[in-house]
């Protein structure tokens, strides 16, 4: 049984979303689970494979007010390695559908990253 909160588990289905976990994404990962205080054990799994579906965790995640901050949690990840996959691009559009952002939106938190 998962201790992920949907939060958690939406950055894992994200680090899995094109297929493989790059360095970078894992060692984003094992930061942001660690300070969230999930076991060791439990890291190691999402290390090694695909934990949950995207679909299942946006059907459990309510952010209300924080809906900014997860989709910029969301970005550094996927952004972490240098490359954005087409995959990685589909996981974005459907978090931003989730949270009722608009494209334009989206756009400027990825600005704000990178400045």
């Amino acid at each position: 049984m998962s201790t992920l909160s949907p939060i958690q588990e939406l950055l894992v289905a994200a680090a899995w979303a094109d297929g493989q976990l790059a360095e970078k994404e894992a060692l984003f990962l094992r930061r942001v689970l660690a300070n969230g205080s999930v076991s060791v054990s439990q890291i190691e799994a999402c290390l090694s494979g695909p934990t949950v579906e995207l679909g299942e965790v946006l059907s459990r995640l309510s952010v209300g007010s924080a809906g900014e901050e997860v989709m910029r949690e969301v970005l550094l990840m996927l952004q972490s390695d240098g490359a954005l996959h087409s995959k990685e691009q589909d996981l974005i559009t459907r978090l931003a559908q989730h949270l009722e952002f608009s494209a334009e939106k989206v756009e400027k938190i990825r600005r704000e990253l990178t400045n």
